[in-house]
């Protein structure tokens, strides 16, 4: 006689239900830990040093004070101010045409400028900033020098050095992220309305004008404010090109506290608060105009063989499309790796003047460059995946609602987006880099600091995968027992797995072109590539500082290149798989 297998008691079903609760309170508990010593604690010790003397380490508003009361400390934050409203409205002007030319008219070419424009967004803006030096260096720019044995003039054509060589560089840098949101806008767009006004009449520019720029406006509107913050918090560039002719902004201000002995570490910290008052009124301004100002159409005609015809005016439009990619890519990295391949690069790019020395040198003979590259890839590879893995667990929780504390994990992943990089390292350095802790000269610092800097992105990929995951197989599998990390693991991550490797490479990429956040901790032992880089070229060895700029490009570039193989070929896969299971 058969025997019929034993249902669970009410005992154990209980005990099971409980085991579940308390495993999702445990990682719960285990998050909100992780985010407060990533996140809280460094901002914590900011607000704290910042009312703090450093001369008697007493409680004091005097920071505060010397703040707005010094030309010297608010003649920076003035700079500062002029170079991000200056950034934001140059990026808007180069970038939105751009989106137009590519996304609704026949201009020629627009794939490839699609492609270099974006290449604009991989490239560090530090390095670009690196080849308009040895461009346009007013003594020893090879367009200068150029301009001069055509002409015979004693003055140089460009000066790069000056404030406007400085929006210059971080507009053309900004451009992507304008270009970016406003050609999706673009691409998502119905175009009835566009089609009506030119059956009655309208033109070209005044129905661009009058439609499609309304209805853009949204998306116009988030860049300006995305430009400005980037322009406000950069680091590499105005280090760059403003520190030479001793012209100052905030960052630049910043690094040069902690080049005194002692740092001053209270009076940065106070410091860094106007830097996050902007930027956190500015994102939550950006907020507000996602929330309401969006217009909707109804609707959706595809745009496919229905492009705006240029005319006579391809040709004025294609050279202005070409600023972007030739300023920003084509002109920059033709010259580093002209220089990286030079002798002395004061010679120019003449036969006798050319070597492989200085890449010899950088991957087999210096031990410095060695390690960064090492440290980069390390740094960047872990990093990255840690702020996936929180990403996914935050973003899983928050989604699926399973606990109530939920949205104290979204709010406090979100907070990394308001604090430039620079003022989290501020943070990361006082609050880790003193007794009894004392990881200053570690990576796990500068991990660490890496991971609280763009864990936001992989948060938000994450959660835009799993809105698009329905929630009933992990329904089904908890019904028959599994837990929620085997189901997680089981069902919910294979489904998300092709996204994760997108939003894997969306950490990598920026992690690898850091400057600000990796400035303040690294040592010579925990140097990277981009601290290395900025180090090298205060030492006026263009050739060698070439040379590593061309590896990590050539490096981040090649890393692109590879996950997009490889994110292609497994949705080619799934693609033939579904259309295999269709056909049987």
């Amino acid at each position: 006689m058969a025997l019929s297998s034993p249902t669970p008691s009410a005992g154990t079903a209980l005990a099971g239900h409980l085991r579940h609760r308390a495993l999702r309170w445990f990682v719960l508990a285990a998050l909100l830990l992780t985010l407060t010593l990533l996140i809280v604690q460094p901002l914590g010790w900011i607000v704290y040093n910042s009312f703090h003397d450093d001369d008697t380490g007493l409680w004091s508003l005097g920071n505060y004070r010397q703040i707005f009361a010094s030309v010297a400390l608010l003649k920076p934050l003035l700079n500062s101010l002029l170079l991000a409203t200056a950034v934001a409205v140059l990026s808007t002007l180069l970038g939105v045409p751009l989106a137009w030319l590519v996304s609704r008219t026949d201009l020629p070419g627009r794939g490839l400028i699609r492609v270099l424009t974006l290449a604009a967004f991989v490239t560090p803006s530090f390095i670009g900033a690196l080849g308009w030096i040895l461009l346009a260096a007013p003594n020893s720019g090879w367009l200068n020098v150029g301009w001069r044995a055509l002409t015979g003039a004693q003055g140089p054509l460009l000066n790069i050095y000056t404030m406007a060589g400085t929006i210059f560089v971080c507009a053309i840098y900004t451009v992507p992220y304008t270009f970016t949101m406003v050609s999706s806008a673009l691409d998502e767009m119905a175009v009835e309305l566009e089609d009506a006004a030119t059956t009655l009449g309208s033109g070209v520019v005044r129905t661009m004008i009058s439609v499609t720029i309304p209805l853009v406006m949204p998306a116009v509107l988030v860049s300006f404010i995305l430009s400005f913050i980037q322009g406000m918090t950069l680091f590499g560039v105005p280090a760059f090109l403003l520190t030479p002719s001793g012209t100052l902004v905030v960052t630049t201000k910043l690094a040069e506290f902690y080049q005194l002995f002692p740092p001053a570490l209270f009076l940065s910290a106070a410091y860094c608060m106007p830097l996050i008052v902007i930027t956190g009124g500015l994102f939550y301004a950006r907020r507000r105009i996602l929330g309401r100002r969006q217009f909707v159409t109804v609707g959706g005609k595809g745009r496919a063989g229905r492009l705006i015809r240029l005319k006579s005016w391809r040709l004025p439009a294609l050279l202005f499309a070409l600023i972007v990619p030739v300023a920003a890519v084509l002109l920059p990295y033709v010259v580093i790796i002209l220089v990286s391949l030079s002798k002395a690069w004061g010679l120019g790019p003449v036969p006798g003047n050319l070597t492989f020395h200085w890449y010899r040198w950088a991957i087999t003979e210096n031990a410095e460059t060695q390690r960064a590259i090492v440290n980069s890839l390390l740094y960047a590879g872990v990093a990255a995946s840690f702020c996936m893995l929180l990403g996914i667990l935050v973003a899983y929780i928050v989604e699926r609602r399973l606990l109530r504390g939920a949205s104290l994990l979204a709010a406090l992943v979100a907070i990394p987006i308001v604090i430039p990089g620079i003022v989290l390292s501020v943070g990361f350095f006082s609050a880790y880099a003193r007794p009894p802790l004392n990881f200053y000269g570690t990576g796990a610092i500068v991990i660490a600091a890496f991971v609280a800097t763009f864990v936001p992105i992989a948060y938000a990929q994450a959660g835009s995968i799993l809105k698009g995951i329905g929630p009933e197989l992990e329904r089904a599998a908890r019904s028959v027992g599994a837990s929620e990390a085997r189901t997680l693991a089981t069902i919910t991550i294979p489904l998300m797995r092709g996204g994760l490797a997108a939003g894997w490479l969306l950490v990598f990429i920026p992690i690898m072109r850091e400057l600000s956040v990796a400035i303040f901790l690294v040592s010579p032992k925990t140097n990277v590539m981009t601290t290395l880089i900025y180090n090298y070229k205060d030492g006026g060895n263009y050739e060698a500082v070439c040379a590593a700029s061309a590896l990590l490009l050539a490096g981040t570039l090649l890393i692109v290149l590879l996950a997009r193989f490889v994110t292609e070929g497994a949705a080619r896969r799934r693609r033939n798989a579904a259309s295999l299971g269709a056909a049987a």
